[in-house]
């Protein structure tokens, strides 16, 4: 929770020694300083640090610590479906990520500007920042929950990670462009986007 205060207040410095206080006190626990790892390069990379950002990333590669996959469950007509980030395993993934690209240009037409960030690895050559964030599990669920009800009015979806800074005010204004109220139950919390534009976190995630 601190760590998500200082990178929400751009706060490198505090970020770093809580960061560095976690790793003295929970030196055996991978999962959390992963996680914790991940936030830290975000705080860097927000305030444009991208150097300082790439090497904890690096270093991250190097100590063969693994972040999870990001996975999102969302229910359609009473069946389940998951995703996975950049999944192309669902029988109409062509309609997906044509809706998604459909989504992310309503998003760029509304001032939304993708932030790079919070992409926590290197670009693949056919990669652009903007497929590589849209690629995202929870982008993947909206997307598909589109496709299947173009006049949706809600929509859950429930994910195994902390939800991005980027996919967090996209999903804000696809909730108003659309006008459909989104739900997602993180690992942190329940994010209701309402129709407004809003959030029930105000921002702190």
């Amino acid at each position: 929770a601190l760590l998500s205060g200082a990178r929400n207040h751009m706060n490198a410095n505090l970020a770093q020694q809580i960061y560095d206080r976690m790793n003295k006190v929970f030196p055996q626990s991978d999962d959390s300083l992963v996680s914790a790892a991940t936030l830290l390069a975000n705080v860097y990379g927000s305030i444009g640090d991208i150097d300082k950002a790439s090497d904890i990333r690096t270093q991250l590669t190097k100590s063969g610590a693994k972040k999870k996959i990001g996975l999102s469950w969302t229910v359609v007509d009473g069946q389940v479906y998951q995703f996975r980030a950049h999944d192309v395993n669902h029988p109409r993934s062509k309609e997906i990520y044509a809706e998604a690209e459909k989504i992310s240009a309503e998003l760029v037409e509304h001032g939304h500007q993708h932030d790079s960030s919070w992409i926590t690895r290197p670009l693949s050559q056919d990669e652009t920042i903007a497929t590589a964030l849209c690629g995202h599990s929870e982008r993947l669920a909206i997307a598909w929950n589109f496709v299947v009800h173009p006049n949706a009015s809600q929509i859950q979806i429930t994910k195994n990670l902390r939800v991005c800074g980027d996919c967090h005010r996209a999903t804000k204004l696809i909730a108003t462009i659309r006008q459909c109220e989104i739900i997602v139950r993180d690992a942190n919390r329940i994010h209701l986007f309402y129709k407004n534009g809003q959030c029930s976190c105000n921002d702190y995630f």
